[in-house]
């Protein structure tokens, strides 16, 4: 039964290739359109399950006490060869740039708390700056040796700016919070020999999407470059490459069902291209060995594809079906990002056995009756 159906598939794909092609092609304009879709999910709350207490009482905390995730910009004396460069992170000069960073970061939407060391200098000195550093150091010994250490460090190299963001689960707001405060900082006149550094949770959420970005493009990249060679090594034949091609395809189907059905790129999902690379080029290597196979034995190029998917296909099936399983068994965990990884890898090896049985029969069998034939006649005009 179930080779008679793989038959019917392969005989449809071998004579009709075009026609496969054209409808894959728009399954996958339809697919990286949705691929547009995926949102970056970086905040560690969404990373764990909602009904969790915790995670609950911090939503509410957020929306009766406003901001909950704190960035800092650290600001420290760094080595410098200038004469006037600065020794004492208390300076005057210091200060002053540091309070007009913080009258920039207070106009960030998103912001609803900043505090420094500044604000409570001003406070004790009748809401402005200072000009010199000893009036700073006098109005500071007013304050108790433990508040004042909580103001600076103990050798007065280093102090914190605080802000409070209300960003959330909000990837792009926390994006534009991170890029607008960098910005501030390198417009800020800090005197020689004083730096500005920001971190914290959302800073670190900010860096984790473009190293999420940057991760998939190379571990991707990488794979795609691996298998290759080692496709090319195995067949030895310069259009093997096209035993990839289903999963190119794949991999932008597996973008659209992660849009489609609103599955973000998190630290475990970010890793799926090289994963559905690695499993389903299994896939490719089965159906172009039977292939090469079934045409030693004489037969033609469509006779050869049908007669590959009739036999190769119910292994391939089975093959994937056992590894689907595997990763959905993901999808019971706890940590709502493994159950993704499991979703969208699974998703990926479904695609990668449905285009191997169905698209690749009609790819292998237009190389040899149109592309050799086109690729012959010109190594003949070339070499005549």
């Amino acid at each position: 039964m179930l080779k008679e159906i793989l038959k019917d598939v392969g005989e449809f794909s071998a004579r009709h290739p075009f026609l496969v092609i054209a409808v894959v092609l728009l399954i996958t304009v339809f697919m990286a359109f949705e691929a547009t879709h995926i949102k970056k999910q970086t905040s560690y709350e969404k990373m764990l399950p909602q009904d969790l207490p915790a995670v609950q009482e911090i939503y509410e905390v957020r929306s009766e006490f406003g901001g909950t995730d704190v960035d800092m910009i650290v600001v420290k004396i760094v080595p410098s060869d200038a004469t006037d460069k600065v020794t004492d992170i208390r300076d005057p000069r210091v200060l002053r740039a540091i309070e007009t960073l913080e009258e920039n970061i207070r106009t960030i939407s998103g912001i609803t708390k900043v505090s420094s060391p500044v604000d409570v200098i001003k406070e004790l000195n009748g809401g402005v700056l200072p000009n010199d550093i000893e009036t700073v150091k006098e109005l500071l010994n007013k304050l108790p040796e433990n508040e004042r250490y909580k103001l600076f460090n103990r050798d007065f190299s280093m102090l914190t700016i605080t802000a409070f963001t209300d960003v959330g689960g909000d990837e792009k707001k926390n994006k534009q919070i991170y890029e607008q405060i960098n910005e501030y900082i390198r417009e800020t006149p800090f005197p020689p020999g004083v730096e500005a550094i920001q971190t914290g949770t959302p800073a670190l959420r900010a860096i984790i999407g473009k190293l999420m970005n940057e991760s998939q493009a190379i571990t991707t990249s990488v794979a795609m470059l691996a298998i290759l060679f080692i496709i090319l090594l195995h067949f030895r034949k310069v259009t093997s490459v096209l035993l990839l091609s289903p999963l190119i395809f794949a991999l932008i189907w597996t973008g659209g069902f992660m849009g489609l059905f609103g599955i973000p790129l998190d630290m475990a999902t970010s890793a799926v291209g090289s994963l559905v690379l690695g499993l389903g080029i299994d896939y490719g290597i089965y159906f172009g060995s039977r292939y090469n196979e079934e045409r030693e034995k004489g037969r033609d190029p469509i006779e050869a594809a049908s007669h590959t998917v009739m036999y190769a296909g119910s292994s391939i099936l089975a093959s994937a079906a056992t590894t689907v399983a595997g990763l959905l068994s993901l999808t019971i965990a706890p940590l709502p990002m493994m159950g993704n990884l499991g979703k969208v890898c699974g998703a990926g090896i479904t695609f990668c056995c449905l285009l191997t049985i169905f698209f690749l029969p009609a790819v292998l069998v237009i190389d040899e009756l149109y592309i050799h034939p086109i690729l012959a006649r010109i190594k003949k005009l070339i070499f005549k």
